[in-house]
C-alpha cells in the first residue's frame, strides 16, 4: 500500500496512451508490470475516467479457490451473466433462454451469442461448465447439483438433487458463486477432468488444495492472456493502480464514450485524500461514506442514491445471560417501542432511512410482494421512542420499575449483554444507550472483526448484536433463509434436522425458535384466539421446492407475519447507497435503473451512462 501522499503515476491521457503503446510492444513488461511513476500530478484526463480500489495489483489472484480474489474490482473487469436490481427485477444479459423441467428437476440454460473474452474467444456455456463442474465435484454431497451436462457449445443443464421452486431457480441461472462470468474455460477444464477421475472425496479435496496453490491467475496472466470480459481491458498495472482501455468487441462498446479507465490504489483514509485531491472521478456508495465530514472538491458530488436491499437490525438470541427475558415476546416488543429508529438513522455514520414498519422486508420488497391490505393489519411498532407502550408491555409481563431500574418477579435486575463487531459500534452504542436510559442493565462490548467472528463461529452466548438483514436479491426468500448470516441464521441444515428429530424446538447455534405458534388472524397481538404452529425450517424447505406461485406468496406472507408478531429481530434502518462522480468533467445520466444495483457505479460506466463534457 503506498503512502497516503503518493501521487498517481499516470499524468495525462496522452502519456497514458504512449505508455500503453510501449507496453504493447513487450508482453514481458505487461507480465511484470511497472513499479515506477512517470512523475508529476494528475492533470486533465480527457477521455480517461478514474476510480479507486484497495488491493495492490500484484497481490490479486483471479482464481476464486485461492486467496486474494479481487471481488469488488471484478464487477468492473468482468460481466455478470445476470444482474439483480433493488426493485426486484432481473436482467439475464448473457442468457438467451432458459427452462426448468420439474419432472427431471433440471434447468437448461442457453447462453447468448455476442459476448467475448479480451483475447477474442467467444464466451460459451463451456466457460460456466468447467468452472461449475469443479465446484460440484468438490462440494459432493454438500452441494445442490446431482449432475451438470454440457448439451452443446452454448447450452448447459443443471440437474438438482431436489425439486426446485422455478421462481427461485431464475435467480440462480448464473451458477456457482453467483451471477458473474468469472473465468475462461481453458483454466479450469484440466482440473475438472482430474476431479472427474478422482477415486473418492479425499482425493477431490487434495485436488482442490492443489488447484488453489498451483493455478495462480495473477493480474499479469489475466492481462497477458486476455482473461477478462468487461468493457475495459487491462493493458498495464503497477504499484499505483490498474490501467485499462475500451475493449472494442464488448457488446456495449459502441455506447461507451470513455476510452480509458484507471483504478487508483487507495484504502481507508487514503480514499478521502484521493477524493480531496480530485484523483477519482467516480465511485460506488455515497460520498460521505468515504470522506465523512471531510471537505472535498466542489465538483465531486453524489449523483444517484437509493435504499439498498440490506437493513441493519437488532439481532435477538436465546442463549445469552438475559435469554429468560428475551424469550418473552413482550420484552422484545417493549425493546422495539423503546428504540428510536430515526435517532439511530441520524446518528449512523452511513446514510440511512429509518425503517417504519416491522415486516421483515425492506419497504420496497414489502410493497412489491405483500398486499397493502394484508400489511395494514400488522402490529404497529413505533419507529420513535414510545416509552408509555414499553412500560405497559413490561408491567403486563410481570416486570416492574424500582428506582429507575427494571426488575423481574423475583426482584432480579433485567440485564442484557450486547456484543457488536467494531464496524457496528455506532448503531450498537445508540441502541445500548437507549435501553440503559430506560432502566435496563446493559453490558456493551465491541470486538474487532476477526475476534467477533471467532466468538460467533460455533455458538452465540450473548443476548443481542447489530447485524445486517437481507441479500443482494430483492426477493422475500433471501430475508428468511434458515442458514444464512443475513437471514434467520439458525444453523446448518443437517444440524437443524438432527435437533428437530430429537424433539428440540430451538436452534443450538443461537437459541432462536425453530417451531413457533402464530395467530391465524393477522394483526392479533396474542395467542388467545385460533393459532397455527409453524415449523420455520420446514417452511423454508417448502419454499425452496414449491412450483406454485400462489403458495410461494403465501409463504412470504407467513414469514413476514411471523416476524411482525414474534420479533426475532428488530429492523432499524435501510442503508442508503448510490454513486458519486466528478460532475465538472463528466456527465452522468441517471434516468435508468442501471445505477440501482450492487456496485451500480460500475454498471453505469459499463453501460455508457457516463460521458466526458
Amino acid at each position: 500500500m503506498p503512502d497516503d501522499d503518493t501521487h498517481h503515476c499516470v499524468d495525462s491521457a496522452e502519456e497514458f496512451l504512449t505508455r500503453r503503446q510501449m507496453l504493447a510492444a513487450s508482453s514481458a513488461m505487461v507480465a511484470g508490470g511497472l513499479a515506477g511513476c512517470l512523475g508529476g500530478e494528475r492533470t486533465d484526463a480527457g477521455n480517461t475516467i478514474g476510480t479507486f480500489q484497495p488491493m495492490i495489483p500484484d497481490e490479486m489472484n483471479f482464481n476464486t479457490w485461492a486467496s486474494g480474489y479481487p471481488w469488488s474490482q471484478t464487477w468492473l473487469l468482468l460481466e455478470p451473466v445476470q444482474r439483480f436490481f433493488t426493485d426486484g427485477s432481473i436482467e439475464n444479459q448473457m442468457i438467451e433462454d432458459w427452462e426448468y423441467d420439474p419432472a427431471e428437476q433440471a434447468v437448461t440454460v442457453e447462453f447468448a451469442d455476442g459476448w467475448y473474452w479480451w483475447n477474442g474467444d467467444r464466451i460459451t456455456a463451456e466457460d460456466k461448465y468447467w468452472y461449475e463442474e469443479c465446484a460440484r465435484l468438490i462440494q459432493g454431497d454438500g452441494g445442490d447439483l446431482e449432475d451438470l451436462i454440457l448439451e452443446d457449445e452454448m447450452t448447459l443443464t443443471r440437474v438438482y438433487k431436489e425439486p426446485q421452486n422455478p421462481e427461485l431457480v431464475e435467480y440462480k441461472l448464473g451458477g456457482y458463486l453467483g451471477e458473474m462470468q468469472r473465468v475462461h474455460r481453458d483454466k479450469f477444464k484440466p482440473w475438472a477432468e482430474d476431479l472427474q477421475d478422482a477415486a473418492d472425496r479425499d482425493e477431490r479435496l487434495e485436488i482442490e488444495d492443489r488447484m488453489a496453490d498451483e493455478m495462480p491467475l495473477h493480474i499479469s496472466t489475466v492481462a497477458e492472456e486476455g482473461l477478462g470480459n468487461g468493457p475495459f481491458e487491462i493493458v498495464d498495472y503497477d504499484t499505483e493502480g490498474i490501467y485499462c482501455e475500451l475493449f472494442e468487441d464488448h457488446p456495449y462498446a459502441g455506447e461507451i464514450e470513455v476510452d480509458e479507465l484507471e483504478f487508483i490504489l487507495a484504502q481507508d483514509d487514503a480514499v478521502a485524500q484521493r477524493l480531496q485531491g480530485g484523483d477519482a472521478d467516480f465511485g460506488y456508495s455515497l460520498l460521505e461514506t468515504w470522506v465523512g465530514d471531510e471537505a472535498v472538491t466542489d465538483h465531486v458530488e453524489d449523483i444517484h442514491r437509493y435504499d439498498d436491499t440490506f437493513m441493519r437490525r437488532i439481532e435477538i438470541f436465546g442463549r445469552g445471560p438475559g435469554s429468560e427475558h428475551l424469550r418473552n415476546r413482550e420484552v422484545r416488543r417493549a425493546i422495539a417501542h423503546l428504540v428510536n429508529n430515526h435517532h439511530v438513522s441520524d446518528n449512523y455514520s452511513t446514510p440511512s432511512t429509518a425503517r417504519e414498519a416491522q415486516t421483515g422486508f425492506t419497504a420496497d420488497v414489502t410493497s412489491n410482494w405483500l398486499d397493502d391490505d394484508y400489511v395494514a393489519e400488522y402490529i404497529d411498532y413505533s419507529a420513535e421512542t414510545d416509552e408509555e407502550v414499553a412500560v405497559e408491555l413490561l408491567e403486563g409481563a410481570g416486570y416492574e420499575r424500582e428506582d429507575d431500574r427494571w426488575i423481574d418477579e423475583d426482584g432480579a435486575r433485567v440485564s442484557f449483554e450486547i456484543v457488536v463487531p467494531d464496524h457496528q459500534t455506532n448503531i450498537g452504542r445508540t441502541v445500548s444507550d437507549q435501553l440503559a436510559t430506560f432502566g435496563f442493565e446493559v453490558d456493551f462490548n465491541v470486538l474487532e472483526g476477526a475476534t467477533y467472528r471467532a466468538n460467533t463461529e460455533d455458538t452465540i452466548n450473548f443476548d443481542m448484536t447489530i447485524g445486517e438483514h437481507g441479500g443482494l436479491i430483492a426477493h422475500p426468500f433471501y430475508y428468511f433463509r434458515h442458514n444464512h448470516t443475513h437471514s434467520l441464521d439458525m444453523g446448518d441444515t443437517g444440524v437443524i434436522e438432527d435437533v428437530l428429530e430429537e424433539g428440540e424446538t430451538r436452534a443450538p447455534y443461537n437459541g432462536r425458535e425453530i417451531v413457533v405458534e402464530i395467530p391465524s388472524e393477522v394483526g392479533s397481538d396474542d395467542l388467545s384466539g385460533p393459532t397455527e404452529e409453524i415449523n420455520l425450517f420446514e417452511l423454508d424447505q417448502e419454499w425452496r421446492v414449491t412450483a406454485d406461485e400462489e403458495r410461494s406468496r403465501e409463504i412470504a406472507e407467513t414469514f413476514s407475519w411471523y416476524w411482525n408478531f414474534h420479533l426475532p429481530g428488530i429492523d432499524l434502518v435501510e442503508v442508503q447507497s448510490g454513486t458519486f462522480g466528478n460532475t465538472r468533467d463528466f456527465e452522468f445520466r441517471t434516468d435508468t435503473k442501471d445505477w440501482s444495483c450492487y456496485r451500480g457505479a460500475y454498471r453505469g460506466v459499463k453501460r455508457g451512462h457516463v460521458s466526458p463534457k
